[in-house]
């Protein structure tokens, strides 16, 4: 079973951010697979193929850590590529990573370490994948970019997902295996919901 955690998308910011990526894929000449509005998420961490009895240990561990990370903002100012601007392999909308979700990244790793999943990287960016480049672009992403209207919203994160990917001939189908919500701030006390 193909799993991945996540941060799901509101739908009121899912519209905006719909928006900006039709605007990107006006200015953007090459073939790309865009990601459908429905499966907008800020990725936390791919897990990729992993036995189904894992999800009980992942469960707990899940658990454990957002009962220590408050709900928390994520900011959507901006739209990028990766692994860069000049030859990217997928495009996002997103912002600098807070320091809840790198906190939240590093107390995964902890536990996802002990679940014998390798060490991650943190991340300096959260992102919400709008396309994935098939091709070389005919002009610079920053030339797309600079053509349209830049995102400025903030995400909520309110939950933590373990979600699992079909891959179907139509294109991924997520499935939320189980959600665990963030622990909620009250006078300053995190406090489990």
């Amino acid at each position: 079973m193909r799993t991945f955690l996540c941060i799901p998308v509101d739908p009121s910011i899912r519209d905006h951010i719909a928006s900006v990526a039709v605007e990107l894929r006006v200015h953007v000449d090459t073939r790309a697979s865009w990601v459908i509005p429905e499966n907008y998420h800020v990725t936390v961490r791919f897990l990729g193929e992993i036995d189904p009895l894992l999800t009980v240990d992942l469960k707990e561990t899940c658990q454990t850590v957002t009962s220590q990370i408050a709900s928390f903002e994520i900011p959507l100012d901006r739209v990028g590529g990766f692994p860069s601007l000049d030859n990217p392999r997928v495009l996002w909308a997103g912002g600098k990573a807070p320091v809840p979700f790198r906190n939240l990244l590093s107390l995964l790793d902890s536990g996802l370490l002990q679940l014998g999943f390798p060490h991650s990287r943190a991340e300096s960016l959260a992102h919400i994948t709008l396309a994935r480049v098939k091709g070389r672009l005919r002009a610079p992403l920053t030339e797309a970019i600079k053509q349209i209207t830049q995102p400025s919203w903030t995400l909520h994160a309110d939950w933590l997902v373990l979600m699992e990917s079909r891959l179907t001939p139509q294109g991924a189908v997520y499935s939320p295996l189980f959600t665990f919500p963030f622990a909620k701030e009250k006078d300053g006390v995190r406090v489990r919901r």
